[in-house]
């Protein structure tokens, strides 16, 4: 096997122009398009980054919102607290007035009932003991002495 050198050559030339044709057509406009890509996703990750960074920010002031909104809600909730706390204490104490003004009434009724049941039975009593008297006395008494005895107590009536 001999090596030709004018083949050599010639291929030479021949890998030299497609090297430089490839080179001048397809492999820089290649290149350009890489590197506009290239430009392009850098812009984008920076875009994603400011974007990342904006939306950080952003949940921090609505953390520092919320939170804000939470202490707000935590005061209005203690004075809501503290306010039904007094409206309950005065509703209490008003309720408490109430109830001894109506206690006070049913005592009075109840004092005035047990009076009026009082004298009613001291006239029962009264009643029955003079009967029972008339009974017993009746039994041991002759009609002669009972008569005496209740003209003696007419006149000291009189």
């Amino acid at each position: 096997m001999e090596i030709d050198f004018k083949q050599v050559l010639l291929q030479l030339i021949n890998f030299g122009i497609l090297v430089f044709v490839f080179g001048k057509f397809m492999f820089r406009p290649i290149l350009k398009i890489l590197d506009a890509r290239s430009k392009k996703i850098a812009e984008g990750q920076i875009a994603a980054e400011s974007s990342l960074k904006a939306a950080a920010e952003a949940e921090k002031k609505q953390a520092a919102r919320l939170a804000e909104a939470s202490k707000k809600a935590s005061v209005i909730l203690a004075e809501a607290k503290a306010e039904s706390k007094k409206q309950g204490a005065e509703l209490l104490k008003d309720a408490k007035a109430v109830v001894t003004v109506e206690l006070d009434k049913q005592k009075e009724a109840f004092q005035r009932e047990l009076d009026k049941m009082e004298e009613a039975l001291k006239g029962r009593l009264a009643n029955m003991v003079v009967e029972t008297t008339k009974k017993v006395l009746a039994d041991s008494l002759r009609p002669s002495d009972l008569k005496a005895i209740t003209a003696k107590e007419i006149a000291k009536l009189k």
